[in-house]
């Protein structure tokens, strides 16, 4: 029977190519739902050959695709891969040798079934890398039901330079959820040829007045003519996510904080175009201070910022 520690070892080799050998070994322990595990890695071959021909595949698994870590060598090298997990989260701490002491590479942290709510729930993982710094961050998991048993699976991953919407759509069960979807039928009844969706939006009202908000325009003119003028023109804008809180203030008042962050091809990290911010806070009973303004991108729209407050009486 399995115990918590496990051990296992081999290696690699392609027939024919003698220098292409790999060795690895594997360890892990699983106490009281805590899984921590060692794994060695050394490979004796043209990594950096191997990897643009495309025949180094146990290689490209354990470093998750990257070039070898070891680019003045490049023949060979040692991978110490440290993981620890403890549910709903899970890091991999990556070390390597190049004959020249043992030093940090990489770091990729995981986190499982995040609830959002209308019982969507997403994966989270993010990598960092010593040599070039953040890598990415990556959504993925989340299962959006529409009806009639058709759902869709959406991927988001965002890296220092772009942002990537990955949708796929699923056939199977029936589901409700916070979800418009803007489409318009093609042909005319009873001829109906297809259907052409322009974007859709989703609103999940998380407490009292806090709430977030996304919406994705595939067809922006379209998506403009149903809810107005949202994006700019110049901003190549297609997508915005709206957070909006609230909690307790003077006499008896709310706070009000709301946030929106567009998206646009004229962006810089990730895509991002505008901050627009929207802040209240009641100072007395018939007194509140007001805050607003954007901050842009320079390709896009100038920076503002307003002050000012409302007396009533």
């Amino acid at each position: 029977a399995a115990g918590p520690l496990s051990i296992k070892s081999g290696m690699y080799f392609a027939p024919g190519v003698p220098e292409y050998m790999g060795g690895y070994l594997n360890t892990s322990l699983d106490f009281a739902g805590l899984a921590i595990g060692l794994d060695v890695y050394h490979w004796d071959t043209d990594y950096n050959a191997c990897f643009f021909a495309g025949t180094c595949w146990p290689f490209l698994k354990w470093l998750g695709g990257d070039p070898s870590p070891c680019p003045q060598t490049g023949i060979y090298g040692m991978l110490y891969v440290l993981s620890t997990k403890i549910d709903p989260i899970s890091a991999k701490l990556y070390f390597v040798d190049c004959c020249e002491g043992i030093e940090f590479y990489k770091a990729l942290l995981t986190l499982k079934g995040i609830g959002l709510c209308c019982g969507i729930s997403l994966d989270a993982e993010m990598s960092f890398i010593k040599e070039g710094g953040f890598q990415y961050v990556s959504f993925s998991g989340i299962n959006i039901p529409l009806c009639c048993g058709v759902s869709i699976d959406v991927t988001v991953k965002f890296t220092p330079t772009l942002k990537e919407v990955t949708p796929k759509f699923k056939f199977a069960g029936i589901g409700d959820a916070c979800f418009t979807v803007y489409a318009d039928a093609l042909g005319t009844p009873p001829s109906w040829t297809g259907l052409t969706i322009y974007g859709w939006r989703i609103k999940c009202t998380l407490a009292d007045c806090n709430y977030v908000e996304f919406l994705t325009a595939l067809n922006v003119s379209k998506i403009e003519e149903i809810l107005g003028d949202i994006f700019l023109d110049a901003c190549g804008e297609f997508e915005y996510v709206k957070l909006g809180f609230c909690g307790p203030a003077c006499c008896g008042g709310k706070y009000t904080v709301d946030l929106s962050i567009y998206f646009g091809s004229q962006g810089g990290l990730f895509d991002i175009t505008r901050l627009v911010y929207s802040v209240k806070i009641p100072i007395m009973t018939n007194f509140t201070l007001t805050l607003s303004g954007t901050a842009a991108a320079a390709a896009c729209a100038s920076n503002s910022f307003c002050f000012g407050w409302t007396f009533t009486f």
